[in-house]
């Protein structure tokens, strides 16, 4: 039994790391191919972004594995926490300071030595944080009974949406604080927030000491639970990973599950890739305020989504909330094709208040993506341990990153795709699109969103025909 102190610790140690991953799935990609060297190399961008996935998909498998069977006398997962925080931290700030690390090494501020550092330094931030994680959530049923766990997965929802508000909120305010618009962007321009300094000042003091500030949370928010937590963990013997192997992939529903989470993790990465090029790019927006707007509205309607969603799967079950909230998603999302593209109704419509609208109803589906895999894998981990008579949660936790990721590496590699203007080798591009207010840009800042749409929709075909998400309820 954990004292309420000790589930508090535990409760509200992924908050400094969501933050930060939250941030570089929606951030990263952007502020390179923005801010960072990469504006005529979009694909190589996103190409960083998605190389990482790959890294973080094998690391959360291996440390979850090698945690199942580490013996120590801090525990199993504590020496991966230790370790793995400080790391993390380092690496997040790293990622965001190539225009300062490079010249500093005496590097040549080139398109190719950009890419090089996006790939070596996300490589490194993804990998640690797949290192720390996947050991951390893996401790919890080893400290742990089952009447406790509920309690302590409501602080860690509701330290995640904190997180998710803080991250999202932070990436969506810094490309009005950078300057607005890539597209007109002056780096030597006075800045319109931080009076008397540049774009450029504002690029090599304000962000580094904001990222420092998160890096910095990383670490803060793991020491309660390194330190205070003294329950005893309950160890499990493990057998080869072959035969856990077997046993997951006997476990058709887990299975299922994974795919149907994938095929909407690629739609889910699309999104927060291309997002804040699409406000930037598409709809214009030039000043801190709308992306201010933008990005409130969409923390509201996550944060109201998830308060619908969690009662909904209470009363419905967790089957009818995934399809009802996919589908949803599903049918809102190509509105892209709509928003701030059509000039009569942008002479009624501001096209501010039209972002504002789609964001509205398309955020509603998103929320409850956000809000039910968690709770379904948890129950899924937990009937094959009642079956099994086994603890599996490190194997469940660390496998499922594997084909996950790689979903997200194709879903950032589209999103590549659809931003390149220019490729090498006279490899075939989408065409250049000019709307009607005379801004250019690639076709696919507009037809994003019908393409998410499609891997939404795979995604409920193969939940609805295939998986169980409430294995724990009798009929």
């Amino acid at each position: 039994m954990l004292t309420y102190k000790e589930k508090v610790s535990y409760g509200i140690g992924r908050l400094g790391s969501s933050i930060t991953m939250d941030m570089a799935d929606l951030f990263t990609g952007y502020v390179y191919y923005a801010f960072f060297g990469l504006e005529e190399n979009a694909f190589l961008a996103f190409l960083g972004v998605a190389f990482g996935k790959i890294v973080i998909a094998f690391t959360s498998y291996f440390s979850g594995y090698i945690s199942d069977r580490t013996q120590t006398r801090w525990g199993r997962r504590r020496p991966f926490v230790i370790l793995g925080a400080p790391l993390l931290a380092i690496a997040f700030f790293f990622l965001y300071s190539p225009h300062i690390i490079l010249p500093f090494l005496g590097f040549q501020y080139e398109t190719m030595v950009i890419f090089s550092y996006l790939i070596i330094v996300n490589s490194i931030y993804q990998g640690t944080y797949g290192l720390l994680l996947t050991p951390f959530q893996s401790w919890m049923p080893e400290i742990t009974t089952e009447d406790e766990r509920l309690e302590i997965s409501g602080y860690q929802n509701t330290v995640n949406l904190i997180a998710f508000v803080i991250g999202a909120g932070f990436a969506f305010l810094l490309p009005g604080l950078l300057g607005g618009s890539a597209e007109e962007l002056d780096l030597d321009r006075a800045n319109e927030v931080f009076t008397g300094l540049t774009n450029k000042d504002v690029l090599t003091t304000i962000l580094p000491f904001i990222i420092g500030v998160f890096a910095l949370l990383v670490i803060i928010f793991f020491i309660p639970s390194i330190i205070g937590i003294k329950a005893k963990e309950v160890f499990i013997p493990q057998p080869t990973i072959r035969e856990e192997l077997n046993v997951v992939f006997d476990n058709k529903n887990y299975i299922s599950w994974t795919l149907a989470r994938g095929f909407i993790s690629v739609a889910l990465s699309m999104i927060m890739g291309i997002v804040l090029t699409w406000i930037d790019k598409a709809l214009y927006f030039t000043g801190v305020i709308e992306y201010l707007l933008f990005g409130v509205t969409l923390l509201g309607v996550v944060f109201s989504g998830f308060i619908f969603w969690a009662r909904f799967g209470n009363r419905h079950g967790k089957t009818k909330s995934y399809i009802y909230s996919a589908v949803w998603m599903a049918v809102w999302i190509p509105f892209t094709l709509i928003v701030g593209q059509i000039e009569m109704i942008s002479q009624i419509i501001p096209i501010l208040l039209q972002a504002i609208i789609f964001v509205i109803f398309a955020g509603i589906g998103v929320s409850g993506f956000y809000l039910l895999p968690y709770a379904i894998v948890a129950d899924i981990v937990e009937e094959d341990e009642r079956r099994t008579g086994e603890s599996r949660a490190g194997m469940y936790y660390g496998f499922e990153s594997i084909p996950l990721n790689f979903f997200q590496v194709f879903g950032f590699l589209i999103v590549g795709y659809l931003l390149q203007e220019n490729f090498p080798f006279n490899i075939p591009t989408l065409p250049l699109f000019t709307d009607w207010q005379g801004h250019t840009y690639s076709l696919g800042l507009i037809i994003w969103g019908p393409i998410a749409a499609i891997f939404i929709l795979i995604s409920v075909i193969v939940f609805w025909k295939f998986v169980n998400a409430d294995p724990l309820k009798k009929s």
